[in-house]
């Protein structure tokens, strides 16, 4: 199938309209028109119904959207990975939560760049929910993230158990800063500090909050590995009688034969990633 004409299905969805997706992919709507009735034609059933007000799905409209998204996203990963870079075996997508890039994944590629160099790899660092998507769909082999949604054949195992821990800065006083560390998080830290639940600086990425409190003062809920070095110079000041909260880090990744065989490396070097953290603090 023509890979435009599930574009063409999807930003109409998205639009509510053939004119303005024609607009959008700069196409006419006569060309719109014509690449839908193709696509109807291939998959033998209607998927919208227009009217005045525009276009909306039909039942089968509705269900072939997680497709054209599947065929979609397949062909971009498929142009961003081919040809394999010369002299390369073997490519593989690791993908990781924002949080967790530096210093982890940082680690392990240092380490499976000395263990696998022949290994072509490509990284995507963002947010859980899409990665989990990219994982599902083959985009993405191993993903490292610290809260996993479980699905039948995938693998997941439990890397670091991390801890949050509530610290202040010793230089000057100043507001409480909510850190959002994600929903199981945000569930118990609510539960255990009704108080601290509206603050008036809420900020979901853990260094910019921790780099705001350095330079300003504050408290908040950090990972104790990263402030252990401030809590050592004095800079910051752990709040003993704070609630501290569970952080672990997961590697989920698809479980087949051939994966398991191509993983090797990866294993090995994230291992040794994981072995050696405390080095990088």
């Amino acid at each position: 199938m023509d890979i435009e004409l599930a574009r063409t299905f999807l930003e109409i969805a998205r639009c509510g309209s053939f004119m303005a997706a024609g607009e959008r992919l700069h196409i006419t709507q006569t060309t719109v028109t014509a690449r839908v009735q193709n696509l109807e034609s291939l998959l033998g059933c209607r998927l919208f119904i227009r009217n005045r007000s525009g276009a909306t799905l039909t039942d089968n409209g509705r269900h072939f959207v997680s497709h054209a998204n599947q065929l979609v996203q397949t062909w971009e990963a498929s142009r961003r990975e081919l040809p394999l870079p010369e002299g390369s075996g073997e490519l593989v997508t690791l993908g990781c939560e924002i949080s967790l890039w530096n210093p982890l994944l940082v680690n392990w590629l240092n380490c499976l760049g000395k263990i696998a160099p022949q290994l072509a790899v490509r990284v995507e660092v963002g947010e859980r929910a899409k990665l989990h998507e990219k994982l599902q769909l083959g985009l993405v082999n191993a993903l490292l993230v610290h809260q996993p949604d479980y699905q039948p054949g995938l693998h997941v195992e439990l890397l670091v158990e991390e801890k949050l821990i509530l610290v202040h800065s010793t230089a000057r006083e100043g507001r409480y800063v909510y850190v959002d560390w994600g929903d199981t998080f945000r569930r118990q830290h609510d539960a255990a500090l009704p108080h601290y639940a509206r603050a008036t600086l809420s900020i979901d990425l853990g260094p910019l909050a921790l780099r705001y409190i350095l330079d300003n003062g504050g408290a908040g809920y950090f990972r104790t590995r990263v402030v252990q070095r401030y809590l050592d110079e004095g800079v910051l000041v752990r709040d003993s009688d704070a609630p501290e909260f569970a952080y672990p880090v997961y590697l989920l990744h698809q479980v087949s034969a051939k994966e398991m065989q191509l993983f090797a490396p990866l294993f090995t070097a994230l291992q040794t990633a994981v072995n050696d953290l405390d080095e990088w603090y």
